[in-house]
């Protein structure tokens, strides 16, 4: 049953967080959506207004503790917690056989096998048999299987990036290796102040971390499986900028010298609002603050690079949160998403 024709109640867990702040601020301007309920059991009891002054005269809710989550009958509960806490939630939800949509911003359900969990987290997933009932909710490469689903769990931010650069080209066996430098903004790493974000750390500064092991290609090497039999290899170093948000990616592989990025990458996204093509290397500035993803490629001789840049907070995660909800409720996929980037 599809739910365009009337206003959607929508409320989120986790809501004093960086993810869970930005899904309500994109909810605000929704022309389907109404805020219903917010949910944080750490700052419960405060308005968040608050916890963000900026939010005064525009979200007048109280913060609600998540014991409240009994009574919620929402249309969709966005979650928005840390990593390995909203299985918990989700199961707890379930129980009490809420019958809404549920999407989770976490990395609680992107793998489908409870063994890649010991591998990419380290932590063994305490709700496994739950994992089956999730979609993955990459809308550019998964859009038809999230309109028909009740649970998503939204894919990762360098995940994303990754998947929108590589996939075609798999698609293509253009190539089978790829080497991927991520720089990240520091509200990639949430709300909790760490060695790694504090500002002397990280401003003026860029620095390397989880090479070759980051977390995220667990669920990128598990989608590409549906683009190709073979396996790529993926060389990925993640990189964290002196910057809030934002994303920047280049992905660096051989190619043969005939090879038609062009054809390749408007034929893949033709039909994805979200995605953008730019002339050469995409910039930052050109998607921060937007819901947009901006892809670009240079080919020369036997090697080609392609870039990715979006917002990590929206396209990373909040805004394709809200992508895929109205993906699930029947909506333009773009509805609420189409505010110009900050440029400046």
């Amino acid at each position: 049953e599809h739910l365009i024709m009337k206003t959607w109640n929508v409320s989120v867990v986790g809501a004093s967080g960086y993810t869970g702040l930005e899904t309500i601020r994109l909810l605000v301007s929704h022309p389907h959506a109404r805020l219903n309920r917010i949910y944080s059991d750490s700052t419960a009891g405060q308005s968040l207004a608050d916890l963000y002054p900026g939010m005064a005269e525009v979200i007048p809710h109280t913060l609600l503790p998540m014991d409240e989550l009994d009574s919620d009958d929402s249309d969709v509960i966005i979650i928005g917690l840390p990593h390995g806490v909203s299985a918990a939630v989700v199961h707890r939800l379930l129980n009490r056989e809420y019958e809404g949509r549920i999407i989770d911003m976490g990395s609680d359900f992107r793998l489908k096998k409870p063994e890649l969990y010991d591998l990419y987290y380290g932590y063994a997933h305490q709700h496994s048999d739950l994992l089956g009932l999730f979609e993955y909710g990459l809308p550019e490469f998964y859009g038809d299987d999230v309109k028909k689903a009740r649970l998503v769990a939204n894919p990762g931010c360098f995940a994303t990036a990754m998947q929108l650069a590589i996939w075609p080209l798999v698609n293509h066996s253009i190539s089978r290796e790829f080497t991927v430098t991520g720089i990240t903004g520091s509200s990639g790493s949430g709300a909790k102040a760490s060695k790694t974000t504090h500002y002397s750390s990280r401003f003026g500064n860029v620095s390397a971390y989880k090479i070759f092991e980051h977390q995220h290609l667990g669920e990128v090497y598990q989608s590409l499986e549906q683009a190709s039999a073979n396996k790529p290899d993926i060389h990925f170093i993640p990189v964290s900028g002196p910057f809030v948000r934002g994303i920047w990616m280049n992905i660096v592989f051989p190619c043969d010298e005939n090879t038609d990025l062009d054809t390749i990458f408007t034929t893949a996204y033709d039909d994805c609002p979200m995605v953008r093509f730019s002339p050469g290397m995409p910039e930052l500035k050109s998607v921060v603050g937007s819901a947009y993803s901006d892809i670009g490629w240079i080919k020369k001789g036997n090697h080609a690079v392609v870039g990715v840049a979006f917002d990590n907070l929206i396209k990373g995660a909040a805004g394709q949160a809200i992508q895929n909800m109205n993906l699930m409720l029947g909506a333009s996929e773009e509805d609420g998403l189409l505010t110009p980037p900050l440029m400046l």
